[in-house]
């Protein structure tokens, strides 16, 4: 059955919207993951004499039976052992090396996974050659204000005074392999008229040279392959890397002090044993779906996984379960996720930028519900309040004039220069976009009441040309009237790239027990890592979920081996 199909006939919308396949797309769509690269499958859930778990508790708290010295082929010996080889990873494998630690660096997959061009930090060098002063307290408090201030302040404070240095040490790596920066404009740093005020995070760019991009899989974002191949050739020289050598359970006698950690594949395991200690840099749980559904409850109304799409169940939340098994504490329920809506309902895609400018949004009956000037996860949320959790987006045929006015939205570029204009003759081939001469006709091929969605495209209309919303308050600059064939809509919907609930830890990184102390030789960074976010995202304060994790990467290979 075709997409339009699958949408229009036969199947009641609620009913497919439920069932909606998850697509797959290559790797190359947008890049390598984002977080920290994720290890080790989990082993089964199971009590450790081997009983089923607990009724009515989810598997993952349980502890598999511990592994038998039988299956342990060889042990390895070092300082510190780092799991996943993400950006928090990479940053606290080199960190710990370049102190003089004998670093092993376990990676589940066959190569370094993080993804992104939007590098969060305050006051690094870039920033200040361009004159952008963001306040540190002012940008602290964003944070914990998005999260309820559920957040430890002090560990919050961390990114904001360290992150600076810490950019500042990946651009000399960077620079040190020919990898040449890219000055950030000074009006995408700080960005004027948006619903939601913008501190000027951006900290650096870098440029891909020919090594760096044949260094990842084709279609991956300059920017990405630039720092993954500075981070990875860096490693190479300083660490000592086991790639396809997943993480199965740490090793702590009682309560004492975490040793090291059991990994590899079932039969043929290797002991790594940690003379100072352990850093989780797992990555986050969202390609596990109980964990999903028990620390965030609205996940049951994504509409395309982004874990799925980008390339297969990687990250699983092993740190978490790793941690939980030994006596660590997670975060407190609900954990904040990072929602997109990139999703193009029922369709294999990413959702093209064009479809997602702040055009006209109604929902399902044909009503405008929201400001649709908002951020990605505002935007999000809001649909999901609506029947059957989606929305179509409606704009027309003057688009090429009037999206370049949007400018930015907190951290959402609308530019239309990043979108290939020969993808929305594709789209609309293909019946991802919906194209029709009259509202009439558009509202039969969306399936929406067309006498309501005529009433609601007169009134935004109107609003329009008196340019001031009274009814949601989005910018004038994004009022646009729906007037000119031919009139287009796209099905968006929720996507989760990352989730961001972790293993509580200190201001020193450490690992905390449901009591609050700490656990010995064990620390956590990157979306492995608590204490930092709730609720949403904070989009204000554009790639900070990046700046935190190559900063708490790098602190806690300093902090692991003058703390222990």
């Amino acid at each position: 059955m075709s997409y339009e199909e699958k949408l229009t006939n036969g199947i009641s919308r609620r009913s497919f919207i439920k069932g909606a396949a998850i697509g797959t797309v290559a790797a190359s769509s947008i890049g390598i993951l984002a977080g920290c690269g994720s290890t080790g499958e989990s082993p089964q859930s199971e009590s450790e004499n081997g009983a089923a778990p607990e009724a009515g508790k989810p598997s993952f708290f349980d502890p598999p039976k511990p592994i038998a010295d039988s299956e342990i082929k060889q042990t390895v010996k070092a300082d510190v052992v780092v799991i996943g080889a993400g950006m928090a990873g990479l940053c606290a494998a080199i960190s710990a090396a370049e102190e003089g630690a004998k670093v092993v660096l376990l990676e589940k997959t066959d190569d370094v996974k993080f993804r992104g061009y939007d590098w969060g930090a305050i006051d690094s060098k870039m920033q200040k050659s361009i004159g952008n002063k963001v306040d540190k307290l002012r940008a602290i408090q964003e944070i914990m204000r998005y999260g309820g201030y559920k957040a430890d302040q002090k560990i919050v404070s961390l990114w904001a005074n360290h992150s600076g240095e810490v950019a500042d040490w990946i651009m000399e790596k960077a620079e040190a392999l020919g990898i040449e920066p890219l000055p950030i404009p000074i009006d995408e740093t700080t960005i004027t008229g948006s619903t939601i005020e913008t501190l000027g995070t951006l900290s650096f760019r870098l440029k891909a040279n020919e090594k760096a991009m044949a260094s990842v899989p084709k279609g991956t974002s300059p920017y990405t392959a630039a720092l993954a191949y500075s981070l990875k050739t860096t490693a190479e020289k300083l660490v000592d890397i086991r790639f396809k050598t997943p993480a199965a359970q740490l090793i702590r006698e009682d309560k004492g002090r975490v040793t090291g950690v059991i990994a590899g594949e079932e039969g043929n395991y290797t002991k790594f044993m940690a003379g100072k200690g352990i850093i989780l840099c797992t990555g986050d749980y969202g390609s596990d779906e109980e964990m999903r559904k028990y620390y965030i409850p609205s996940t049951e109304h994504m509409h395309m996984n982004m874990y799925e799409m980008v390339h297969g169940p990687i990250n699983t939340g092993d740190g978490h379960k790793m941690g939980l098994w030994i006596g660590a504490a997670m975060d407190e329920a609900p954990h904040a996720p990072m929602y997109f809506d990139f999703a193009v309902v029922g369709a294999p895609i990413l959702a093209d930028a064009l479809m997602r400018q702040s055009w006209l949004n109604v929902n399902v009956r044909g009503e405008r519900y929201c400001n649709e000037d908002l951020p990605y996860a505002f935007l999000c949320n809001a649909q999901r309040q609506q029947p059957e959790h989606y929305r179509w987006a409606i704009w027309d045929a003057k688009w090429p004039e009037e999206a370049p006015k949007f400018n930015l939205v907190a951290c959402k570029d609308m530019r239309t220069e990043f979108h290939n204009p020969d993808n929305i003759k594709k789209y609309i081939e293909k019946g991802y976009i919906r194209a029709a001469d009259t509202i009439e006709e558009l509202a039969k091929k969306i399936k929406v009441p067309a006498n309501t969605l005529k009433k609601t495209v007169e009134r935004y209309n109107e609003l329009a040309r008196l340019g001031q919303d009274l009814d949601f308050g989005k910018r004038s600059e994004c009022l646009t009237t729906v007037e000119k064939a031919p009139f287009y809509s796209a099905p968006l919907g929720t996507s989760l790239l990352v989730t961001l609930g972790g293993l509580q830890i200190n201001d020193k990184l450490q690992v905390l027990d449901n009591e609050k102390n700490v656990i010995p030789g064990l620390y956590a960074a990157g979306n492995a890592s608590g204490n930092y976010y709730a609720n949403d995202y904070c989009v204000s304060l554009p790639g900070n979920s990046h700046g935190r994790a190559f900063t708490f990467g790098y602190l806690a290979g300093k902090n692991i081996l003058n703390l222990g």
